[in-house]
């Protein structure tokens, strides 16, 4: 099952069957699961607005994780860098994930410190990341501006 956000009128966020099923397989839906999270790899349509993540980066041996907390390390930084390299330079970094141990999760003060600076000082394609957080119930997304917008997307459909 495929996901697919709005992001604006012209343009949707999509995420693939494969990279969906990842980042769900991860939800902390037992007490002992920590937090889990990476970075989101795709690509931007050249025949529409449209914007595919087709991959996700998992949690990797040298993350801190525990159940209310994770800290990204440099690792998947390494495995986006080496999968632009495995593809002629056409899978583009569009944003970061992690879990929250909740149904409907919202940001944290340290989520909107961390997408600040990431947007601030990561190198990405167009004027936007995006930061799913999957919680045990559903997945939400944020998307923040290189104009420092923040909005959360609507879902358009679960089955698309």
């Amino acid at each position: 099952m495929k996901l697919v956000y709005r992001v604006t009128p012209r343009q949707r966020l999509i995420i693939a069957e494969h990279a969906a099923s990842q980042l769900l397989s991860f939800a902390q839906r037992r007490w002992w699961q920590a937090e889990a999270g990476g970075v989101l790899l795709g690509r931007h349509l050249l025949d529409s607005h449209d914007i595919v993540v087709d991959e996700v980066t998992t949690p990797q041996s040298t993350d801190r994780r525990s159940r209310l907390a994770f800290f990204r390390s440099r690792q998947h930084e390494a495995l986006a860098q080496e999968r632009w390299r495995q593809q002629a330079a056409t899978s583009a970094y569009l944003g970061l994930w992690h879990t929250h141990p909740e149904p409907d999760p919202t940001p944290s003060s340290v989520d909107h410190k961390d997408w600040q600076k990431a947007v601030a000082g990561d190198a990405f394609e167009g004027d936007r990341l995006f930061f799913p957080i999957v919680g045990t119930d559903s997945i939400r997304v944020w998307t923040l501006s290189r104009r420092g917008t923040l909005k959360q997307l609507r879902e358009e459909n679960k089955n698309g």
